[in-house]
């Protein structure tokens, strides 16, 4: 360093080493003091320490996840499986990711649940500055390019916006974004540039390949869109010269790789192969170029632009490891502008890698100016080098952490709100009220009505905790994604409240409240109880009962009208009766066989004309002789009539499942008449005693009893199996070198 080669004329290259390093020593421990002060500071490290329950946004819904993953999966061994509180059922943890989950159970036993899970969810946070700091090391860049990363990933982390318009406060990395639920993401997100730097030096060196694979399995276990960065930006790993070192790295590469698949292959194949049965968004892309270049970190772009140039310039491929995503992040965001307008794929994540790179080049184009401008101090000034250039690093590293301080804006307050917890929340007693009333009624699925005035509980998603608080299931829930009957789940709630959500983009809802059709689609679902809200908003946009206003609740005249029974009372809330619960039927009508690949739009389209409801569309091939036996042809499609079967006995019946919903019983009189099972279909779901089970519209099951006792049960597939058996090969992985070795020294010690 200029430090260095300055004070090697006087004192020696070893004595100048060895000053400058604990300068450098000593400047790091106090810039990451002051980062940590600044960090800790904001999400209130005290709060984050108390014995509250975590509210908040998209936070405030995760409770049921956790609570789930650490008392019913991991004491059976499992780490996914089936939850019966959300959606009619979810395989729970089969399309989320499972590791923040695991890490808030195993910190459950010394700290307890509600510490616990307020720390994982702050962990990502934490990391982000640590890791890049970390990956610049590995990397072997000099100083201060490893300090400047860490404040460049504190300048991201207190991000609020992208645009005067456009809050950055859902994408994902941020701590607004986290404080909004996607504390995952950002755990995998603070993975990401250490894996980075940490498959270079394998691919360099050929030592480290365990920790990499490892490290690489942790990202993918925390979120999917982190592992498709990693893999898009693995091709500046091989790009080199000569050919033979290409070939070496790609060789390196590909163990890597392989390992980290096989290790979390037990999650990743089902995920991989099961993807089409998870409820499609299409999302409305963000159209703004402006937001590629957000005015919070346009003073470092400048840094940004020299550092490309200057690693051009040099061919330090180490700082294009950064460089490439961030440019895929902005090719990609642009190209969903241009070609896909909506899609699965939601063109505002992109931007968090974009930003975060940007900010990883620009730390690199900040050490080379700070070089740079030292020396043109030593020259004007006279001072001696060493002196000049911590000058100058000191105002780089002040500068951004400062700006980031400075910038925090509505950060603050909002991490005391989600760490206060539900219990400091003023509206939180007449929730507690209400979950405690559910708990005391007979056990039944509840569809509640959505309203806004909920976020004075601690989040409008309160209600999706009724599985943890009260002891039911409800239809909504937070992992929307996991569930075939998630699209139709809203269309109910778009049918049945004032106010809602559309939660899921792309599908054609409702124009307005349709109580009658929405009662019909909720006893399709086996829905027992509906709970109204009363609370309509005034001029002032106060929350004030109706009759307050002189006014009737919307929802609960049409409950009254519709003839519902009011079950209980509790505080604004009105429990009613919509139906016996029983999740078992004989339909009125033979169910139709449907052989359409498209069983998703089959679906919506059938669940939208009332007219239907009662002949059901059973999803299978017309090459299964079980189900052309059993049940109506449909005709040629599209559908634009039903035919109507009618079967002898319909009606409901009575069965049993077990604590975590895995298991279905009942016994029937009605041997080969199909049954409507009103939970959720998974291809994992068996049955004994009966043909089956098939998907039936919406997204339930169907069987056809063989016998008098029927059992439906969830278990693994050769999917699951093989991924296991991957995963079992991928530890042996780790281990044999180390196997090896042992043997062979206890050989050798033995000749």
């Amino acid at each position: 360093m200029l430090a260095t080669i300055a004070a090697f004329a006087r004192e020696g290259l070893t004595a100048a080493r060895t000053r400058t390093a604990w300068v450098q020593r000593g400047l790091t421990l106090l810039t990451f003091g002051v980062i940590y002060l600044v960090l800790l500071k904001t999400l209130h490290w005290n709060l984050i320490l108390t014995a509250s329950t975590a509210a908040g946004g998209d936070m405030g819904s995760h409770h049921y996840v956790a609570t789930f993953l650490r008392e019913d999966l991991l004491p059976r061994g499992r780490v996914t499986g089936w939850a019966p509180g959300w959606f009619a059922g979810i395989p729970m943890l089969t399309f989320y990711f499972p590791l923040p989950y695991v890490l808030i159970a195993l910190l459950s036993l010394p700290l307890g649940d509600q510490v616990a899970f307020k720390l994982v969810t702050a962990l990502g946070l934490l990391a982000l500055p640590l890791t890049c700091w970390g990956a610049f090391r590995v990397l072997r860049l000099r100083e201060p390019a490893p300090l400047l990363a860490a404040c460049g990933a504190t300048v991201f982390l207190f991000m609020t916006q992208a645009t005067p318009t456009e809050q950055f406060t859902i994408w994902g990395g941020n701590i607004a974004s986290t404080m909004a639920g996607e504390f995952p993401f950002s755990i995998s997100f603070a993975l990401l540039p250490l894996a980075l730097a940490v498959l270079w030096r394998v691919c360099e060196d050929g030592r480290g390949w365990r920790a990499a694979s490892l490290l690489v399995a942790a990202l993918v276990l925390s979120h999917i869109l982190t592992t498709i960065v990693l893999v898009l930006s693995l091709a500046v790993l091989v790009l080199r010269r000569p050919l033979a070192a290409a070939l070496a790295s790609l060789r390196r590469l590909a163990l890597v790789m392989g390992v980290a698949f096989c290790l979390t292959a037990f999650w990743a194949l089902p995920f991989l192969l099961r993807v089409q049965y998870t409820a499609h968004f299409r999302w409305d892309q963000k159209p703004y170029y402006s937001m590629l270049f957000p005015n919070q970190i346009r003073p470092y772009l400048l840094f940004t632009l020299v550092g490309l140039v200057v690693a051009v310039a040099r061919g330090e491929r180490r700082v294009l490891l950064y460089a490439w995503p961030a440019a895929a992040a902005a090719f990609v965001f642009v190209a969903l502008i241009r070609v896909a307008p909506q899609a699965a794929l939601w063109n505002a994540r992109m931007l968090p890698f974009l930003y975060l790179f940007s900010l990883l080049v620009a730390a690199y184009g900040a050490s080379v100016v700070a070089g740079r401008v030292a020396g043109w101090l030593q020259r004007r000034t006279g001072v001696a080098l060493r002196y000049a250039w911590l000058a100058v690093v000191v105002v780089m590293v002040v500068a951004p952490v400062t700006g980031a301080w400075r910038q925090r804006g509505f950060v603050p307050d909002w991490t005391r709100y989600n760490y206060s917890g539900f219990e400091a929340k003023p509206g939180w007693p007449e929730a507690r009220a209400l979950f405690d009333t559910l708990a005391a009624l007979p056990e039944g699925r509840v569809m509640w009505e959505f309203n806004r005035d909920y976020e004075r509980f601690g989040t409008t998603r309160t209600l999706e905790n009724i599985p943890v608080f009260g002891g039911q299931p409800t239809m909504e829930g937070l992992l929307i994604e996991s569930s075939i009957n998630a699209p139709f789940h809203f269309i109910n709630q778009r049918e049945t409240s004032e106010a809602a959500t559309e939660a899921v983009p792309g599908v054609d809802y409702p124009d307005g409240m349709d109580f009658p059709t929405g009662l019909a689609h909720l006893r399709l679902y086996g829905i027992r109880y509906y709970v109204a809200y009363d609370a309509c908003q005034d001029k002032q946009k106060q929350w004030l009962r109706c009759e307050d206003l002189g006014r009737q609740d919307v929802e609960m005249q049409a409950a009254a009208a519709a003839g519902l029974r009011v079950v209980k009372r509790s505080g604004r809330f009105t429990i009613y009766r919509v139906g016996s619960g029983d999740l078992v039927e004989v339909p009125k009508f033979r169910p139709v066989l449907v052989d359409h690949p498209d069983w998703r739009a089959n679906g919506l389209a059938w669940y939208a004309n009332p007219d239907w409801l009662q002949t059901p569309l059973v999803f299978a091939s017309s090459k299964d002789k079980a189900a052309t036996a059993a049940f109506a042809r449909s005709g040629p499609l599209p559908l634009t009539s039903l035919p109507r079967e009618p079967l002898a006995r319909p009606g409901e019946l009575a069965a049993t499942s077990n604590r975590t919903g895995d298991e279905i019983s009942f016994t029937t009189d009605r041997i080969g008449e199909p049954h409507i099972v009103k939970v959720s279909w998974f291809p994992n779901w068996h049955v004994e005693g009966a043909e089956g089970p098939w998907m039936l519209s919406p997204g339930l099951m169907v069987v056809v009893p063989t016998q008098a006792q029927v059992r439906l049960y969830y278990g693994d597939t050769p999917v699951d199996l093989a991924g296991k058996a991957l995963t079992v090969g991928g530890f042996g992985a780790l281990l044999a070198p180390t196997v090896i070795r042992r043997v062979r020294a206890r050989r050798r010690r033995t000749a």
